[in-house]
């Protein structure tokens, strides 16, 4: 029994240590295949470049050692990038203060209703969502964020959005490119709250390894799902997916010059 329990340790060791490599080839392919894109210095958490240059529109936050994302970060001391966020501070300060007025409200009555009937009515939380329309463009506007993963096939995605995802042709790298364009879009609210307009930014999705063709489908009026299986005959599968989500910008410029074919690579 004993000598049974150290070959399943030794095993589920071999396999962690096998996924820790593949995520550390994946990072350092992602990394390599964007660089070319993206020839911005090198930020803090908060989009800072190293020197406090106020020169540079953007900056870039890399990876650490266990993460796949690259973060594109607007730079804070450039003078049009603070001359944006304040323009836009005034709208979310309003939507801000609007959503606390809506807890307030929903607080008092939640008392009320206690003392009335003993039962205690929803609250409406606050968060980072509660910014608006205004701040949810402003965020989408200000970043780009490239995630890279190896996913089981099959996938599912779903994306809150007006619109549906387009497919676009694949490259020699990439076995399929999704994308869905920057809109505004209604969101039900709960427990018959009126609906909110919210932002979708720009998104695209790249798939890399064999795969069937995507499909594409609406869920409601306000998300989209994406299908993704394995190759015919196959149905299940890995494959590697990157996601790129913000500044339309930004995505144009890195599914034009990034070099897929190193990620394609690390899938093989």
């Amino acid at each position: 029994m004993r000598a049974l329990t150290t070959a399943v340790v030794l095993a589920l060791a071999s396999v962690s240590a096998a996924e820790a490599r593949q995520s550390a080839a994946l990072r350092d392919a992602l990394m390599a295949a964007v660089r070319p894109a993206l020839p911005f210095p090198e930020a803090s958490n908060d989009g800072t470049p190293s020197g406090d240059d106020p020169g540079p529109l953007w900056t870039v936050h890399w990876p650490a050692e266990d993460s796949a994302v690259v973060e594109v970060l607007a730079n804070p001391l450039n003078a049009e990038n603070r001359a944006r966020a304040l323009k836009a501070e005034a709208a979310i300060q309003k939507a801000a203060m609007q959503s606390q007025q809506r807890s307030q409200s929903d607080y008092d009555k939640a008392v009320s209703d206690f003392q009335k009937t003993g039962r205690v009515s929803e609250i409406r939380e606050i968060s980072l969502r509660d910014d608006g329309l205004t701040g949810e463009r402003y965020d989408a506007e200000s970043q780009l964020t490239i995630d890279a993963r190896v996913v089981d096939l099959p996938q599912r995605l779903t994306v809150g959005t007006g619109r549906l995802p387009e497919m676009f042709p694949g490259s020699s790298a990439a076995a399929a490119i999704i994308r869905v364009a920057a809109n505004e879009y209604q969101e039900p609210g709960e427990s018959g709250a009126p609906s909110a307009t919210r932002f979708c930014p720009e998104q695209a999705w790249l798939l890399f390894g064999p795969i069937g063709a995507p499909g594409v489908s609406r869920t409601n009026q306000h998300e989209a799902a994406i299908a993704v299986a394995g190759a015919a005959g196959a149905g299940s599968g890995k494959a590697i997916l990157i996601s790129l989500r913000g500044n339309v910008e930004l995505v144009d410029r890195v599914l034009q010059r990034a070099n897929w074919a190193l990620v394609s690579a690390a899938g093989q």
